[in-house]
């Protein structure tokens, strides 16, 4: 079942005009009321939250969303690993979402763009995710777009 910002997706798809903040709150309260209903205590109630995510709080995300990827692939545990998967995916199409909104701000529409492009990536390969963020991190592009993050990453090398 889609949720509410897959559903405002399409809605804005077709011409609808969207309430961005309301489409957040909506997304959240769904997301939280799917894990708190999950069969299996998946521990995933930290990745319910109203906040889009910023790009340093999304790599923390992807990171601990493949710390359990990997845990719940050596318990063969399909349930919790389609779940966790689905998670991203409603997380990508929320940052999608955001991207497109015109009405936001252009600088949050951007990193918005990069942590979907970051979730389709983990999406995709994610045992590959954590060097292709890093090699991403360091590209010209990443540096230009947003300066303050490479700034801080540079300092913890």
């Amino acid at each position: 079942m889609p949720g509410p910002a897959a559903i405002a997706r399409l809605l804005a798809d077709q011409g609808a005009e969207l309430k961005h903040p309301e489409i957040i709150e909506t997304d959240a309260e769904w997301r939280q009321a799917r894990i708190e209903a999950s069969p299996h205590e998946l521990g995933l109630k930290q990745f319910a939250s109203p906040k889009v995510l910023t790009l340093t709080t999304a790599e923390t995300f992807i990171y601990e969303l493949e710390e359990m990827r990997v845990r719940y692939e050596l318990n063969d545990n399909r349930q919790a690993i389609a779940e966790i998967r689905s998670i991203a995916s409603e997380s990508r199409r929320l940052a999608e979402s955001t991207a497109q909104n015109r009405s936001a701000e252009q600088a949050i529409r951007a990193e918005q763009r990069e942590i979907a492009e970051w979730l389709k990536v983990w999406l995709q390969t994610p045992a590959l995710f954590r060097d292709w963020l890093e090699l991403r991190k360091c590209t010209d592009e990443f540096r230009a777009r947003f300066p303050v993050l490479s700034h801080e990453d540079t300092k913890t090398q």
